[in-house]
């Protein structure tokens, strides 16, 4: 005899315990009972059955696994789902600035964090109006080399009371508003204007050493970001000389200086004085110099999402594969693939390639040409904004490095994190209209800073004369503050002075044979007026009619007449000119670099996108449709690139049908004789001009 029951998830048997499991097995009908009793033996030490044993029956209870399991399940995501949820606000609530730009987003700019700051009370407020509005400040504003920032503000408040500066001693009585801070375009001066109140003092009315050597650590390595390659560096020394006490509750002027740049290194000198007021002379009370280094790190071509420079070696490769080259088809897998042909000479990581109108074969051949000139000619202009920044900056690589950056990022990161401009080039818009866009883009930019650079160049070269002028040799300089005005015969209708700048080494010749040079010159007239390094001036007196004899008898001997005609005043216009080609000149200066900025990034942008384009026609005349492909870029250097791609060769070229075959060593050749002239102009021979089985193209910048 025998019970059978069922209760939720259990099956319950109650068998007579000497009943020998076949005969029971005639009397049990449901599946997982047979089972059970048949398997009784192995599984009473299982953990989902027991049996257990009275007098005369024994109990084999059978768990129900599927709704144990699901039960197990929805338990474990429950917890995990509110153990994410918590550390995910915890990060957000507690994350040290460095991880800031990830969690919080975009910071504000330097123009806006001088809007930003409201003042807690009237006493804050009326000391943030004093400080921006002194006579310190509103020269430093007026002045075009500086940048106006109060980088304080960049820090988001949810981190802010973790920064010591910003945040533990920032408020009444302490530093009591962000400071002001005017960094010089170049990085070369810092003038950062603030005020320290009561209580950050260490004696009483006396600020605190240590907080005047924070505030100096970070003014200095503020002014000397700029210079480095990426703009990023750690304090490597700190010596600081204390002059005088510093009182509290007062306003004070840091100034830094950076005297010196060698590669990663940035040597920097600064102090902190009083604000001077009207009429007095600041003091000094604590100076320092400093030694900043840029981290190693910073400038690794290789890792993505690193705030480094590109490599001058680094290269991309685009390279296309269908998604059947492994045997699941998975997108992933091919990716996977590519860097395992790859090796160790390049790191794969994906790229996203959108799909596009497609039209008809011929258009797709056409429009495979047409990028392959498109794509020529961004590069092009990308080297010619190039050169325009190099001579901008004066070739000074570290500087050059910071402004070559793509939509604000360094290229490496820009293309790891690329997608498609959806909103300048739509994708539901046929390809030739995409590749006209981007040629009319390229043209324009061009054209913009080569006219911008030209009119900087031509005012340059105006203001280059004009210094000459007053600083060169006396052959060359403007003679207007050299010559007393008492030695020109003026208003005469018969004499005229004529100036001859004569080489020192000539003038016993001069003296003695100037009389002899042309009729009618008046006798020992000539008289010294002045003498430099290399040349001595004299002033001449000859009848007017024989004036253009005696200037070319002059020139023979490699004597210089200088042109000269004396107005009242004309010392202070050339003066005031010299100051209003300057200022403009500095002006124009920052309009070009930043439209050569902006120019090379857009221009950056515009390559990559006819880069994209290229890959997706190439995919579609390679692979044909329906699209089943991955996109992978390979990030290499000039030197690894033929290895990682001799390994991309030989793990693909069934690819290219009968266009690869293997020697008798079975070593990878190519059948030049299946390549035909229609697969050149079609672009498929690469930019190199070597066919490949795949689909690759390549981005280097220098």
């Amino acid at each position: 005899m025998f019970r059978q029951a069922f209760a939720g998830r259990t099956s319950i048997v109650s068998l007579p315990f000497l009943t020998a499991p076949r005969t029971l097995l005639k009397n049990i009908t449901d599946p997982p009972t047979r089972k059970a009793v048949l398997h009784a033996a192995a599984w009473s030490r299982h953990p989902d059955f027991g049996i257990t044993h009275s007098q005369s029956y024994s109990t084999v209870v059978v768990h129900n696994r599927s709704r144990y399991r699901a039960r197990r399940l929805f338990n474990f995501l429950a917890i995990g789902t509110v153990s994410f949820a918590l550390g995910a606000y915890l990060a957000i609530e507690y994350s040290p600035p460095l991880l800031t730009p990830w969690i919080m987003g975009s910071l504000p700019t330097d123009e806006e964090t001088l809007s930003i700051y409201e003042a807690p009370d009237e006493y804050s407020r009326s000391i943030d109006e004093h400080i921006k509005n002194c006579s310190l400040a509103t020269k430093l504003r007026a002045n075009p080399d500086f940048q106006e920032s109060r980088p304080h503000l960049k820090i988001p408040e949810a981190v802010r009371s973790h920064n010591l500066t910003a945040g533990t001693l920032a408020g009444p009585g302490m530093i009591v508003v962000p400071p002001y801070i005017w960094n010089e375009r170049e990085g070369k001066e810092l003038v950062e204007i603030f005020y320290l109140g009561n209580n950050v003092s260490g004696h009483s009315g006396i600020v605190h050493g240590g907080l005047l050597a924070t505030m100096l650590d970070e003014g200095l390595a503020r002014c000397c970001f700029p210079v480095l390659p990426n703009k990023v560096g750690v304090t490597a020394s700190l010596q600081i000389n204390y002059k005088k006490p510093t009182k509290a509750d007062q306003y004070l002027v840091l100034k830094a200086t950076t005297t010196k740049v060698e590669g990663r290194k940035a040597f920097v000198e600064g102090h902190i004085e009083t604000m001077p007021e009207d009429g007095e002379e600041p003091e000094i009370l604590v100076s320092a110099n400093a030694l900043f280094i840029e981290p190693k790190h910073a400038t690794h071509p290789l890792i993505p999402g690193r705030p480094g420079e590109m490599s001058k070696n680094t290269k991309y490769l685009f390279v296309s594969v269908p998604s059947s080259v492994t045997p699941s088809g998975h997108k992933d897998d091919a990716l996977q693939a590519v860097q395992t042909a790859a090796n160790d000479y390049a790191t794969v990581s994906p790229f996203s390639i959108p799909e596009f109108k497609i039209g008809t074969l011929d258009a797709l051949i056409q429009q495979s040409e047409e990028l392959a000139k498109l794509s020529g000619m961004c590069e092009g202009v990308v080297s010619k904004v190039g050169d325009s920044l190099r001579n901008i900056l004066e070739g000074d690589e570290g500087k050059i490095a910071q402004q070559k950056t793509v939509n604000d990022k360094p290229l490496d990161q820009y293309l790891r994190t690329f997608s498609w401009n959806k909103v300048k080039y739509r994708v539901d818009k046929p390809l030739a209209e995409l590749i006209d866009s981007l040629q009319k883009e390229a043209s324009s930019i061009d054209n913009d800073v080569r006219a911008k650079y030209n009119q900087y160049n031509n005012l340059k070269t105006t203001l280059q004369t004009l210094t000459r002028k007053q600083t060169g040799n006396l052959a060359t300089k403007s003679l207007v503050s050299v010559v007393p005005p008492q030695l020109i015969i003026q208003d005469s209708e018969y004499l005229e002075t004529h100036l001859i700048a004569v080489p020192n080494s000539s003038t016993k010749e001069f003296t003695r044979a100037y009389e002899t040079l042309s009729p009618m010159i008046v006798p020992r007239s000539a008289t010294f007026i002045s003498q430099d390094e290399e040349f001595s001036l004299y002033a001449v007196t000859t009848f007017k009619k024989h004036s253009l004899e005696f200037v070319h008898r002059c020139r023979e001997r490699k004597w210089v007449p200088r042109d000269f005609k004396y107005k009242e005043g004309g010392k202070e216009e050339e003066e005031k000119e010299v100051d209003r080609v300057a200022a403009e000149e500095r002006k124009l200066w920052g309009e070009t670099l930043r439209m050569a900025r902006t120019g090379w990034s857009e221009t950056v942008m515009a390559w990559v996108h006819v880069l994209v384009l290229r890959v997706f026609v190439e995919t579609v005349l390679r692979y044909g449709l329906p699209l089943d492909f991955v996109c992978g870029m390979l990030t290499t250097t000039g030197k690894q690139e033929k290895k990682a791609r001799s390994g991309l060769d030989a793990a693909f070229s069934y690819l290219a049908g009968n266009a690869f075959g293997r020697d008798k060593k079975g070593r990878l050749t190519k059948d030049d004789s299946s390549m035909s002239a229609d697969m050149q102009a079609a672009g498929q021979m690469g930019d190199a001009g070597d066919y490949s089985a795949y689909v690759c193209y390549d981005l280097q910048v220098e």
